[in-house]
């Protein structure tokens, strides 16, 4: 039996089914429940059932999961919509907080967590890309000073995902102000949702808040976007507090567009030169007779293929040309946030350091609309 007990707030078609697993896998925690809020909409309470079942565990209202005695941490996946009262509760109720990325939906929901998870002194976590390998080997090459004089820093955060070329090709979309939803069937706000990776990464690598956004968004390749009228990709122009200069592009390129996921990289660049740090290297490339990889056939509740338990209905050819030596960053970043409740340390990215990511992030969409720069 593990130290501690873990409640999981959400279900499938949410990064919960690769969250929940990882705590799972760590011999430190048991998972005592799936839980959410009452009075759901049918499809989000089944959905939470189904991952309950695949788990072997109960499904649990969120408060009686909170009550318990034998559970100290829970694992936050409720709809973006839903995280600012949510996580309120659980950090009320004194549990340590494993949050989903991104922190939540709106500035004041975001600082709502902050400052639950202050007042109630439990340990929390957002889940970013920090703990990696390629991303700790880059800050090490900054801390160095290898490079010489930190210049510039640019971040690619592409998910190579769904059927691209598919946006009509008199669709033509003007950004406009968040209006406070992001949570579709259909697709992703990909700026919302890919973009808080390099955002937080930039963070983290400089130690350094931004200060200025420029930021770009559009429908590039995708219908199921274009239909919805959010984006499917953006790119961002960051000044940091002292000058520096940093870039991001995020979004979905289409699944043929990469040989593994997508491309996920950094670029640091000092007066002294210029490094790359890949997700994909160092990999090996595998050569043979197996049939080529195509786009996996179109599932009708998840066209872009977003989620693992979707997926595993159509059983699609996996991509096995790149052979990554380092595959195990979402178990990483929880074997941290767990690390860090064993020994009472702060954790690399917590709710309140989230808060400045999601300013960035609506910043971003601010820009957009207006084509000019945005001050925070």
């Amino acid at each position: 039996m593990g130290r501690y007990g873990v409640v999981a707030v959400g279900g499938n078609r949410t990064h919960l089914e690769g969250y929940a697993r990882s705590f799972v896998a760590d011999p430190r925690c048991e998972l005592i429940a799936v839980a959410d809020e009452p009075d759901l909409p049918e499809y989000r309470e089944g959905l939470n059932r189904l991952l309950a079942n695949e788990l072997g565990v109960p499904y649990l209202p969120l408060e009686q999961a909170l009550a318990r005695d034998d559970v100290q941490i829970v694992c936050m996946c409720a709809d973006v919509e839903r995280r600012g009262r949510v996580a309120s509760l659980c950090a009320a109720a004194g549990k340590h907080l494993y949050l989903d990325k991104p922190l939540a939906g709106t500035v004041e929901d975001a600082e709502t967590i902050a400052d639950a998870v202050d007042a109630a002194g439990v340990v929390n976590q957002m889940f970013t890309h920090v703990t990696a390998g390629w991303t700790s080997a880059a800050r090490g090459a900054i801390e160095s000073g290898e490079m010489g004089e930190l210049r510039a820093v640019h971040c690619d955060m592409l998910m190579a995902k769904g059927r691209p070329g598919t946006v009509p090709e008199d669709a033509v979309r003007q950004e406009k102000p968040s209006d406070g939803r992001f949570t579709f069937v259909e697709a992703k706000r990909e700026l919302f949702d890919m973009g808080v990776y390099p955002v937080s990464l930039l963070v983290w690598l400089t130690g350094q808040r931004v200060k200025t956004v420029y930021g770009i968004t559009g429908n590039y390749f995708f219908k199921e976007h274009a239909s919805l009228g959010i984006e499917d990709f953006g790119a961002l122009v960051l000044t940091m507090e002292d000058g520096l200069v940093a870039s991001v592009t995020a979004g979905r390129i289409g699944a043929t567009s990469h040989p593994r996921g997508g491309q996920q990289r950094v670029t640091v660049i000092g007066s002294s030169g210029i490094a790359t740090f890949s997700e994909g290297e160092p990999h090996i490339e595998v050569f043979n007779d197996d049939p080529p990889f195509v786009a996996p056939t179109v599932h009708p509740f998840d066209p872009m293929s977003m989620w693992a338990s979707t997926s595993r209905e159509l059983q699609p050819r996996p991509k096995g040309r790149w052979l990554p030596f380092d595959v195990t960053e979402q178990r990483a970043d929880i074997e941290a946030f767990v690390d860090c409740i064993d020994s009472g340390s702060v954790p690399e990215v917590t709710a309140r350091d989230a808060v400045h990511h999601v300013e960035v992030i609506m910043a971003g969409y601010e820009s957009a609309a207006s084509g000019e720069p945005v001050e925070l």
